[in-house]
């Protein structure tokens, strides 16, 4: 009898700690997702309301908005853009780290995520000179890449961990076959590991998406996202609430709508090579 009340006692204290996680990490969302349907007297009204007549005024406006829908578009082509560059150079710099052995490899390797682990603004002034003279600013191909430099280190070091799980045994039994080493890469170790393909993936869309600092100073009015367009709201002695959290509500719809895309591969990549034997 005491067993069970403890194994009670223990399972409301384990729903309650799941519940106050759960609460924290959601009511920012919730709270942002509501205020884009309040209008701008509920929005300051205090005591907050938790009950009110919802609406869409901030959404029509924003989907009415050629500057906004052109925003989403460029947001949408460099992520879309530097994901797929980021899985094709990196798989091939992964699979060489995960397969050879030459002299400086390690170092190599290391050096890739020491130069990610350095703050970004580091480099921002090198760069922007840099794109200046290549005429690189304001260009969806000048963000795109260097998305992508900054994605490859994360990109190659999470696909490594994926390529060495793989039995190189696989890929000798496909050279006896009379298969190349591209062709057993392509059609034997790359489908073992498409969950973390996916997962490597979504992680970079996730940078990609996010990116603020490079995307405000390298790019310009062309070239525009989503996260330096939210900024313009702010303004110096008012704060467009709605508008602000109606643009971040729509801005965190395709990630979201990716990661439940991918979600059983998702969950695969991550858990592989957890178990082994």
């Amino acid at each position: 009898m005491r067993a069970n009340n403890l194994k009670w006692v223990r399972n409301v204290a384990m729903f309650f700690v799941v519940a106050a996680v759960w609460i924290f990490y959601f009511f920012p969302i919730y709270w942002m997702v509501t205020t884009s349907f309040k209008t701008r007297v509920d929005t300051f009204s205090i005591p907050p309301k938790w009950l009110f007549w919802p609406t869409i005024q901030y959404y029509i406006s924003s989907f009415t908005d050629p500057k906004f829908l052109k925003v989403i578009q460029n947001s949408l082509i460099i992520t879309g853009t530097t994901v797929l560059f980021s899985l094709v150079l990196g798989a091939w710099a992964a699979y060489a780290f995960a397969r050879f052995r030459f002299k400086g490899s390690l170092a190599m390797s290391f050096s890739l995520i020491i130069a990610r682990m350095m703050p970004p603004i580091v480099f921002i002034v090198p760069l922007y000179l840099l794109f200046n003279s290549l005429k690189l600013r304001n260009t969806h191909i000048g963000l795109i890449l260097i998305f992508t430099v900054f994605n490859l280190p994360f990109t190659v070091w999470m696909l490594k961990s994926f390529f060495e799980e793989v039995p190189i045994e696989l890929e000798e039994a496909a050279w006896i076959d009379g298969a190349s080493r591209l062709q057993a890469l392509g059609r034997v170790i790359l489908p073992l590991i498409a969950p973390g393909l996916a997962a490597t993936a979504v992680f970079a869309a996730l940078l990609a998406w996010n990116e603020f600092l490079f995307a405000l100073l390298l790019g310009g009015p062309d070239t525009t996202t989503l996260p330096v367009f939210l900024s313009g709201f702010l303004g110096e002695r008012d704060v467009e609430w709605g508008d602000i959290m109606a643009t971040a509500t729509v801005a965190v719809l395709p990630p979201t709508l990716l990661v439940m895309l991918v979600q059983q591969n998702l969950i695969k990549g991550l858990t592989l090579g957890a178990v082994k034997g």
